[in-house]
């Protein structure tokens, strides 16, 4: 298959990006660390769970082993750690007024976006214009299964499988109704009248994208929480709030025109093998440049795929600790993430120098395991140098291991319950305990990883799966008694 971004691909940076976005950041090693304790003139206290000091939550520190965090704290709050991060500027109501299309990815705040069951999506179109117009027109019919899968296919299949497996946990769970079915839309509908498109305005960028000007037409959107097949129990606890009147909103395209000084709203449209398809993703990054006064670039960062799962993971923790942006992003999966890789020179410039963050990984062994969409690669050994010192985190079986500085901690499953008392004291309720135990272990036991998808013979790592298997892997660790003590701790 070809995809978008042959000379693209890549990722938003994780925070202080020049496009005002604070995307999630799935996946990637826990900040704060095992809990350190200074030792005392007998070493560590041996109160907790292998090693783990007792002490009540809140008053100890928990942070990478050493006392400076080259990449401990500091990880997220610039790119990769290091540089100066970009000016911060408002999103603009472009990015606002395109939510109407960016909410049909989402499908979040408790909304099922209709999917089909099929692993299939519908067929592309024959230019651009038809493509961004079936969009539109899918929308004023509420045909949101035509939505959906009128996308384009890797962005409908991203969406698809996350939709279906939340549901399915949501039900589990009893949040959601059993009949509640994700190939119908619940709590939202959407209205389009007198859409109408500049084809002579048209942006052709290169071969495979094009931006389409809507000039003319609404889209009106009406939420009503009322709609969401929640189950009796959660219909309880919310009470009054979903007595509230439902909400709507309406874009006016030729208003819009006429508040950015005559420029109309953008649709992107990407070329797949021949066919053409609307992008929520490219049509998102083509208001954030259009809001920042930037162009695409003429040329975008080639994908540059792994021979293995485990190799990709590898060379992307590699990148990320040397600040390679460039390599980070060229590890992206081309078909889900092109967008990035051709957004990527922008990206890079805005962001400006970054640096290594200092730390090296010396090894890294791992374990694979197939999952929706992809195969999910989890630590067994990893081996950090951080200014002369050496971190070994080792993974047996649902236990975890970590050494540095000549000292050694150990967490398995089955002590999270006994670690989290002990820290929290008397502060911490039972149920809540039991809650965050459960949690905790399941994490443990699936391992902490990311996602990597296989395209054209070379390995990836996804974000977007990746923070898709991470809420997955929570949801796993909880029961439907869960629910039932969050909601009672919630009144």
């Amino acid at each position: 298959m070809s995809y978008p971004g042959g000379g693209g691909g890549g990722q938003w940076p994780p925070q202080n990006n020049p496009y005002g976005q604070q995307p999630q950041q799935p996946g990637g090693y826990p900040q704060q660390g095992y809990p350190q304790q200074q030792p005392q003139q007998g070493g560590y206290p041996q109160t907790g769970p292998q090693g783990f000091p007792q002490q009540p939550y809140g008053q100890q520190q928990h942070q990478p082993y050493g006392q400076q965090q080259p990449y401990g704290q500091q990880f997220g709050q610039q790119p990769f750690g290091y540089g100066e991060p970009p000016k911060k500027k408002r999103t603009g109501v472009i990015v606002t007024s395109i939510i109407v299309v960016v909410l049909l990815a989402a499908g979040a705040a408790g909304t099922f976006w209709a999917l089909r069951s099929s692993d299939s999506v519908a067929s592309g179109s024959e230019n651009p214009t038809t493509a961004a117009t079936n969009l539109l027109s899918a929308l004023g019919s509420g045909d949101v299964i035509g939505i959906m899968n009128g996308l384009a296919p890797a962005e409908a299949k991203l969406s698809k499988d996350y939709v279906e497996a939340t549901v399915s946990e949501g039900k589990r769970l009893e949040i959601f109704k059993k009949d509640a079915d994700p190939n119908k839309l619940s709590g939202v509908q959407i209205k389009s009248e007198g859409i109408k498109f500049d084809e002579a305005a048209a942006e052709k960028v290169n071969d495979h994208l094009t931006i389409n000007k809507v000039v003319e037409g609404k889209i009106t959107v009406t939420s009503d929480v009322k709609q969401i097949p929640l189950t009796e129990k959660l219909t309880k606890a919310l009470g009054a709030k979903l007595d509230a009147a439902p909400e709507t909103d309406t874009l006016d395209f030729a208003e819009q025109k006429d508040k950015r000084k005559g420029k109309p709203i953008g649709i992107a449209t990407i070329k797949v093998d021949g066919e053409w398809y609307p992008s929520l993703f490219y049509t998102i990054a083509n208001a954030a440049l259009e809001d920042e006064d930037l162009k695409w670039p003429a040329q975008g960062i080639a994908p540059a795929g792994a021979g293995s799962a485990g190799d990709a993971a590898k060379q992307l923790v590699t990148a990320a600790l040397d600040g390679d942006v460039k390599k980070v992003i060229s590890l992206l999966p081309p078909d889900e993430m092109g967008v990035l890789q051709d957004v990527g020179p922008v990206l890079l410039d805005q962001m400006g120098r970054v640096g290594s963050t200092g730390a090296k990984l010396v090894e890294l062994e791992t374990d694979t395991k197939d999952v929706t969409g992809g195969v999910l690669v989890t630590v067994k050994k990893v081996v950090v140098q951080v200014q002369g010192e050496t971190v070994e985190v080792t993974r047996s079986g649902d236990c975890y291991t970590a050494k540095a500085d000549g000292q050694t901690q150990k967490l398995c499953a089955d002590e999270i319950a006994q670690l989290v008392e002990q820290q929290g004291g008397r502060d911490v309720p039972a149920a809540a305990i039991d809650v965050i135990a459960r949690v905790g272990a399941q994490v443990l036991k699936d391992g902490i990883g990311v996602v990597t998808t296989e395209v054209d013979g070379k390995w990836y790592v996804s974000p977007f799966r990746t923070y898709s298997e991470v809420v997955l892997t929570l949801l796993r660790g909880l029961q439907p008694k869960d629910i039932d003590e969050l909601l009672k701790l919630a009144k």
